[in-house]
């Protein structure tokens, strides 16, 4: 078994241990013997807690990070809502429903914020990245009392949040044990560790980072596919690559292209690189260039 999946199995073995004991917690650390602990909750837990938020990584787009996430991720996005007019906010408020949830799940109002969808052979997972603002540890937790990889772990104890663990900061991350442990092994790893990015990284190089952007190994019409939309000197723009589109798609978004101009598009270029094909699109109504179609 490798240094990674020895160190995913550790994580998630003690994190799960925490939850089903309540009260003795098994935690394996290969640097140090064998311990039981009990986790202790405080009856006035603080709003904010400064030493709970050490997570410091690069979080300026989903290339970042894809690069904090585990090598099996199915889908993902990443949404800046600092980085948009207020017609973009309202867009993704409205249809990017994990912003909404970040909200209520740290009592506090989100930022920025990734969700990846993870599947590793019949097990599936998430990860959850975000910033918010005020930064809050407003909710029911318990504090492990060791921390792991010198990061605090707090327990989650809603009811619908169990078996799910936070470590704070930017980003704060929510995920289940197992992933949590690919996460910390990813970014303390001295040596260089395989992530989702390298999985997508030909995808990305097709597109600017972009306020909103998604990608997703899960359609029907491409082997990868990849959506980006901001705003580039007052015109909405929105990048769509693919990687092995098929022959149907791709003369469809062909066709889409010759009217462009009708439809109010200031921009419409379709190329081909190798294996991959980009589609981009520019116009001054965002819900326009939001609906054009995309396969």
């Amino acid at each position: 078994m490798g240094k990674q999946n020895t160190y995913k199995v550790i994580l998630a073995l003690f994190l799960a241990l925490t939850m089903v004991l309540s009260v003795f917690a098994l935690l394996l650390n290969p640097r140090s013997e064998t311990e039981q602990e009990a986790p202790q909750s405080t009856p006035q837990q603080e709003k904010y807690n400064p030493e709970y938020w050490t997570m410091n990584q690069p979080f300026y787009s989903i290339s970042d990070a894809l690069n904090m996430t585990p090598v099996d991720a199915v889908s993902a996005s990443y949404t800046d809502l600092e980085g948009m007019t207020p017609q973009m906010m309202q867009w993704v408020r409205q249809d990017v429903t994990v912003i909404n949830e970040a909200d209520i799940i740290y009592n506090s109002t989100t930022t920025k914020v990734y969700y990846a969808a993870l599947k590793e052979g019949e097990n599936n997972s998430f990860l959850l990245l975000s910033i918010m603002y005020p930064e809050r540890n407003d909710f029911e937790y318990i504090e492990y009392p060791q921390q792991i990889a010198g990061y605090y772990i707090l327990v989650r104890q809603e009811p619908q949040l169990n078996g799910l663990y936070n470590v704070m900061g930017t980003p704060t991350i929510l995920a289940p044990g197992d992933t949590i442990g690919g996460v910390l092994e990813i970014i303390t790893s001295l040596n260089k560790t395989a992530t989702a990015y390298d999985r997508y990284a030909g995808l990305l190089s097709k597109a600017e980072p972009a306020p909103y952007q998604m990608l997703s190994s899960n359609v029907s019409f491409a082997k990868q596919y990849y959506m980006g939309v901001g705003l580039n000197n007052g015109s909405y723009v929105r990048t769509t690559a693919y990687l092995d589109l098929n022959s149907t798609t791709l003369k469809k978004l062909n066709q889409l292209k010759a009217n462009s101009t009708e439809k109010g598009f200031t921009e419409y270029n379709v190329t081909g690189e190798g294996n991959y094909t980009t589609v981009k699109i520019a116009g001054p109504d965002l819900f326009r260039v939001l609906s054009e179609e995309t396969s």
